[in-house]
């Protein structure tokens, strides 16, 4: 009994510790917005002649909401979704796992391509700009020493050798205003840099502004992102420099060098965004940043805003399926189920932990790993435990049916792991960056649930049919000890299978038929949907959606607030026709939240005037209206003051227009800097298309790795049979 009792404890305590620990796990996983919270950037469009033109149609926000699908793109962003509001505004919906990559973001969208190199004195104006020195080719990026380095090919003919000569003269002269001294005394050591920049003003950016100090300046601080060490810079035989090239240090929060998985994917990340940065080019038109805003998972929330897990529908799903899978399996193989369920469990648990342990992103292709993993697992312990009953029915002890059973499982458990951990593989390979979280569960889950069902399986169905008192109780493992032929009495085998006695084969070709129409039909079906649909295989067109009316304010002191807008918009009356009467305020335009109060937004963010030098705060209320309004359809507008009713004053007919109106109304009430702009929202593209050829080969590849492992397995006819299924 102690066998049996070590079996119980074994598989109570593994499922109890999986249980307990798995919320603390599952908590760091990070999602993207398909399955946890995000952020929504805003983003202004404007000339860069003159900031103050008005856009009559959508070609800037068209042209600029393409450019920055391309640069979500390269930054591996796996979901995402741009919208253009009205003919100057862009919003971007995506999920980032830390502050920093938002703001890798942030800065990726509105960069324009202006690049510069300076030296430490050299911020008066001598900057080297990107087209006096950078070359043809793209940045690009190599490991070396376990850290990414960052080159940046150069024109060895431009400009570049001219601030490099400028930097190692002031090196070989042992000059030190060029350098940046660490250390004091003997210790001191001077390093001489070329500093890279972006968006560079020679008329206002400068070295000593970006250091700690009576001229720091934090907007031009950010400007300087790169330097590189000009002892690391090559030489060609003509004494020219070929590349730049420095090194994305991985240091953990105390500054030292680290090979923590966390700080080698932020090195990465950075290393990454610099590349896209210098790789971007220029845009054409001036794009600024003007705030964010939480949201809330596309589809479901997995991890709460505290860090813990949401009791989610995917939650409640995945805990309603275990529980019937659990149930099937004990009614089907009753003691021996208890092995499959932990082996299971434990396979999906460690998938778990890979993605945390490598910071893949969950997203619907993990989600479809873990099924994978978990339907590879469970079919394995399904063929153990069938393989297993089938020797029972042989005449075998329960002893004796596990060891053979056993080795009739182990080669078709090898099969299904190796057909999985082959896809994992070349899906890594292929399927681009959406696929990666998939590659990582299927691999290294794909092994971890091998080694359970070749080991743990095996193991503990040895301690349950080696329990003494257990022999010859085969009904607790699910076998008909009424069909279990008694060898000592030389009994034959009579049971051969719940479906021994069936002719598959009656009805083969009606079904080979359908099977072949349906494999044609999934073969061709995409193309074919590609074609007709002008070469679009996702069909993530635009669409409107609703309409946004925006009260900005540029003040440095302002007095209004959200009620002085609600009160502004609910003295407005808008009709149709020539009924006055029908005229309805536009506060029952606007949307609703679920407490009930209205969808109105407000953001605040400052800047300094480039000139002035002085602070500006902007105060933004976006207002959601309940769906796409057309003002232009209304025929008059009034405004309903204390004394009485002022109508038509203002109406379609004339110059006047809605967001003079709200404007004056607002100014009226509370504000004399707001301006008003009403902006329909159109979604350009719902998520990141999909890789779809990467995924493609990927699992093409795959199928036909396991294929050759099948056919060199079981030979032509068995091997492509084991294949189609």
């Amino acid at each position: 009994m102690r066998r049996l009792w070590s079996y119980i404890i074994l598989a109570f305590t593994s499922l109890v510790v999986m249980g307990a620990s798995f919320a603390s796990i599952f908590s760091n996983v990070k999602g993207n917005i398909e399955f946890d919270g995000g952020r929504e950037l805003t983003f202004r469009i404007a000339d860069k002649e003159n900031e103050e033109e008005v856009f009559t149609d959508s070609t800037a926000v068209d042209n600029i909401a393409s450019k920055m699908i391309e640069r979500l793109e390269a930054q591996d962003v796996t979901q995402y979704r741009v919208s253009t509001q009205g003919y100057d505004t862009i919003t971007v919906e995506l999920k980032q796992n830390t502050k920093e990559n938002y703001g890798y973001i942030q800065n990726l969208l509105t960069f324009n391509g202006t690049l510069a190199l300076t030296s430490k004195v050299d911020g008066d104006g001598s900057a080297v700009i990107g087209s006096e020195f950078l070359s043809s080719e793209k940045a690009y990026m190599k490991v070396e020493e376990n850290v990414p380095a960052i080159y940046i090919p150069v024109n060895p003919d431009g400009d570049i050798n001219k601030i490099y000569e400028v930097v190692k003269g002031y090196k070989d002269d042992g000059n030190t205003d060029a350098a940046e001294t660490t250390g004091e005394g003997d210790e001191a050591v001077n390093n001489y840099y070329i500093y890279l920049w972006h968006d560079y003003d020679p008329d206002n950016d400068e070295f000593a502004k970006t250091q700690q100090g009576d001229e720091y300046d934090a907007h031009v601080a950010e400007k300087l992102f790169m330097k590189f060490d000009i002892s690391a810079l090559k030489e060609n035989d003509e004494d020219k420099i070929e590349y730049l090239k420095t090194y994305v240090n991985i240091q953990d929060a105390n500054g030292n060098q680290s090979y923590e998985a966390n700080e080698v994917k932020a090195a990465y990340d950075t290393a990454k965004f610099y590349l896209n940065l210098i790789n971007s080019g220029e845009l054409d038109y001036k794009v600024t940043y003007l705030f964010y805003n939480d949201i809330n998972a596309w589809s479901d929330q997995i991890i709460t805003v505290d860090n813990s897990i949401a009791w989610s529908s995917t939650l409640r799903a995945t805990l309603v399926g275990v529980f019937v899978i659990a149930l099937i399996l004990i009614v089907m193989y009753r003691l021996g189920a208890l092995s499959n369920i932990v082996t299971t469990i434990g396979s999906i648990f460690g998938s778990v932990g890979m993605i945390v342990i490598f910071s893949a992103e969950f997203n619907l292709a993990t989600l479809i790993a873990f099924i994978v993993v978990g339907i590879a697992s469970l079919a394995s312990g399904i063929i153990y435990c069938t393989k297993f009953k089938e020797e029972c029915y042989r005449g075998r002890t329960l002893k004796k049916a596990n060891s053979e059973g056993s080795k009739k499982a182990l080669l078709p458990t090898i099969d299904i792991h190796v057909a999985l951990v082959a896809i994992g593989i070349f899906s890594y390979i292929f399927g681009g960056t959406t696929m990666r979280g998939f590659a990582v569960v299927a691999v290294l889950g794909g092994l971890i649930s091998l080694l359970l069902n070749t080991l743990g399986m095996r193991g503990m169905m040895w301690l349950a049919t080696n329990t003494t008192a257990l022999q010859g109780k085969y009904g607790l493992f699910g076998v008909d000890e009424n069909k279990v032929p008694n060898v000592i009495k030389e009994e034959k085998q009579t049971y051969f299978g719940q479906f021994a006695d069936r002719n598959f084969t009656k009805n083969k070709k009606p079904v080979g038929i359908i099977a072949a129409i349906l494999l044609v039909a999934g073969i061709v079906g995409l193309p074919v949907a590609s074609v007709i649909n002008k070469g679009v295989t996702f069909n993530n067109g635009g669409s409107s959606l609703n309409t946004q009316i925006y009260v900005e304010t540029k003040t440095k002191n302002t007095i209004i607030n959200l009620n002085k807008v609600q009160e502004a918009l609910s003295s407005i009356f808008v009709y149709k026709g020539e009924d006055e009467s029908a005229a309805k305020s536009l506060n029952t335009y606007i949307a609703m939240e679920e407490d009930g109060n209205y969808d109105i937004d407000f953001k605040v963010r400052s800047d300094v005037d480039s000139e002035t030098k002085e602070e500006i705060t902007y105060n933004y209320y976006v207002i959601q209206l309940k769906n796409k309004t057309d003002f232009a359809d209304f025929n008059g507008y009034y405004v309903i003051e204390e004394g009485g009713v002022e109508t038509k004053v203002y109406s379609s007919e004339t110059d006047n227009s809605i967001e003079g109106l709200i404007e004056s109304r607002v100014v009226a009430i509370g504000d004399n800097g707001a301006t008003i702009s009403i902006k329909n929202n159109k979604i350009v593209n719902k998520t990141a298309r999909p890789a779809f050829m990467g995924v493609f080969w990927g699992t093409l590849v795959g199928v036909a790795v396991t294929g050759l492992y099948l056919l060199l397995r079981y030979r032509l006819s068995r091997g492509i049979m084991a294949l189609l299924s």
